[in-house]
């Protein structure tokens, strides 16, 4: 099992990816069958190949991510709030999710899932 430490790197790694537009870094956390749901509701991508896609095409916004407080992480799984400022179609939006990440015991993200809805979104 990954120890908390571990998932709060990974957190950590994933944010730096995100503001790096590294997609390799960011597929690099994944395990081969892992599941991104994205936001909740939304089918899920399944498998490295779909979740690059997914990846690739949020990283054409330049998106700039910053934590929002302490990643908790306990047994398996880690939870964060935090903020992706981008800009959709000529407007600047500001998103603000809770993210929450199952590992599997080699520390890899088996799910990830999005919490977030129009009242977590602001415009300007």
């Amino acid at each position: 099992m990954p120890t908390p430490e571990h998932m709060q790197a990974a957190v950590r790694a994933y944010i730096a990816a995100l503001n790096a537009g590294d997609i390799d870094a960011i597929v690099a956390l994944y395990a081969e069958d892992a599941t991104v749901e994205d936001p909740v509701g939304a089918t899920p991508q399944r498998g490295l190949a779909e979740i690059r896609r997914f990846y690739s095409a949020s990283l054409q916004m330049q998106l700039q991510v910053v934590l929002e407080g302490p990643v908790r992480a306990v047994a398996n799984e880690a939870a964060f709030a935090f903020s992706v400022a981008l800009v959709m179609d000529g407007q600047r939006l500001t998103i603000r999710p809770i993210d929450v990440m199952r590992f599997d015991d080699a520390g890899r993200i088996t799910a990830m899932r999005a919490f977030f809805g129009p009242s977590n979104i602001s415009h300007g």
